[in-house]
């Protein structure tokens, strides 16, 4: 099994790519096994009627060379049906009988007299194929029923001419039989195999994935431990850079003053960058130290819009807000913010200027519902498949600015399942985007 570190939305792409290896390599070895099988069934079934046609062919070309005199004096008139010479064999499973060219018999030798009749009128009219094995079933009141492999070999003269037929014949329902046991035999081990290969296609994904497992953690840890120690670097940078800005604004020309503030800026963005990393290291880890409060979800997302509307007004969005108030839950307000925020500031990145913004949070069946709507470019099946995922942007092209490293959604889905909700995205290409967080109201 997976270890229990493992993120959650890593878990669940590692589930999924261990069914899919589970599924291949289960199907791989129970399609090479069931194939064995198949194919050592049918060797067997083969071998068994070859030599039931052996067995008959040399019977047939046998009887047939010891009694074509007789058959040439039959089609001459020198024997006739008072001549018929039927022998007994009680202890075999083989015999035969010789018909004539107008289907009466001539001669034979059998195993169970009490069927000849029915034999017999089988036999007559030479519909069997030539030197082929046909299987047929003969009923019996008494003795039972038989199975019966048999083999037409027609009978010529020199001449070419048709003196009659020696039909041979054997009792196969012991082979056919065992050839039914058999096949349930192997129907019961490949069912078995099959099963066996199931866990041992688990088992064998398991340990195919067990490296990713480690280079997950490896790349994890490692995102905690640089974004910790960039914290503190950051900060003094910053601090540094609006010292500067401040107290020497009036000797710095316009240039230089525009490159402090960009640097400034491009500060703020890794100080973001490196908290918001540090943040989902943290709860991967299982690491957040949640203050599990009573509060107002709809005070917490008016505060966070209202920390953006001047933004908003800036690039002409409208921003429509409808609240409905007391909605109480129980968690962590700046983890709570921090989702309303990268929520709000993903539909300010992309609804183009004069677009509109919905902002709405209301009750429904025990649960806070918070939608965010906006009117912007929309995404792709493919990119809303990936839309939670890590550092995932979709199409950069369409956001107003880039300063984003796609952790946006990432921070939402992941703060909404530390507090028990969870984040939806729904959303067409040219239709805009609507964001839905639920989460459990409070108790």
């Amino acid at each position: 099994m997976f270890h229990p570190d493992v993120p959650h939305h890593d878990l669940r792409r590692l589930e999924a790519s261990r069914r899919r290896l589970a599924w291949r390599y289960a199907v791989g070895m129970a399609l090479g096994i069931c194939t064995v099988l198949l194919v050592g069934y049918l060797m067997h079934s083969a071998l068994i009627k070859q030599s039931l046609k052996s067995e008959l062919v040399q019977l047939a070309q046998r009887e047939a060379e010891v009694h074509k005199p007789d058959l040439e004096a039959w089609v001459a008139g020198r024997r006739g049906p008072e001549d018929v010479n039927i022998g007994f064999r009680p202890h075999r499973t083989a015999f035969y009988y010789i018909l004539g060219p107008d289907s009466r018999l001539v001669h034979g030798n059998e195993t169970r007299p009490a069927l000849r009749n029915e034999v017999l009128a089988l036999l007559k009219g030479n519909t069997l194929p030539r030197d082929r094995v046909v299987f047929e079933d003969i009923l019996a009141d008494e003795e039972g029923a038989l199975q019966l492999a048999l083999l037409r070999h027609p009978v010529e003269d020199a001449e070419g001419r048709y003196l009659g037929s020696v039909y041979a014949a054997t009792d196969v329902g012991g082979s056919l039989a065992h050839l039914e046991q058999l096949l349930m035999l192997l129907l019961g081990l490949a069912l078995g195999f099959v099963v066996l290969a199931g866990l041992g296609g688990w088992w064998m994904a398991d340990r195919s994935l067990r490296p990713l497992q480690q280079a997950l953690r490896q790349q994890r840890e490692f995102i905690a431990s640089a974004s910790h120690e960039l914290r503190a670097p950051l900060t003094v940078m910053n601090t540094a850079l609006a010292l500067v800005e401040r107290e020497g604004r009036e000797r710095l020309d316009d240039f230089h003053h525009q490159t402090l503030v960009d640097a400034r800026d491009e500060v703020r963005r890794l100080g973001r960058l490196a908290e918001e990393l540090l943040l989902l290291a943290r709860v991967d880890a299982g690491g957040v130290s949640q203050r599990r409060e009573h509060l107002a979800l709809d005070e917490v997302v008016e505060r966070q819009v209202r920390l953006r509307k001047p933004q908003a007004d800036a690039y002409q969005q409208i921003l429509n807000v409808t609240l409905e108030s007391g909605v109480g839950v129980t968690g962590d307000a700046d983890l709570l913010a921090r989702l309303v925020g990268a929520g709000l500031d993903n539909a300010v990145a992309y609804t183009p200027e004069g677009g509109r913004i919905e902002v709405r949070l209301q009750v429904r069946a025990g649960w806070a519902h918070l939608e965010i709507a906006d009117t912007g470019p929309g995404m792709k099946e493919a990119q809303l498949a990936r839309a939670f995922e890590r550092f995932y942007r979709g199409d950069p092209s369409r956001q107003r600015h880039r300063a984003g490293a796609g952790l946006g959604l990432s921070i939402i889905d992941e703060v909404a399942r530390q507090h028990g909700g969870d984040a939806r995205l729904f959303s067409r290409e040219g239709e805009g985007t609507r964001l839905v967080v639920t989460l459990p109201l409070a108790l």
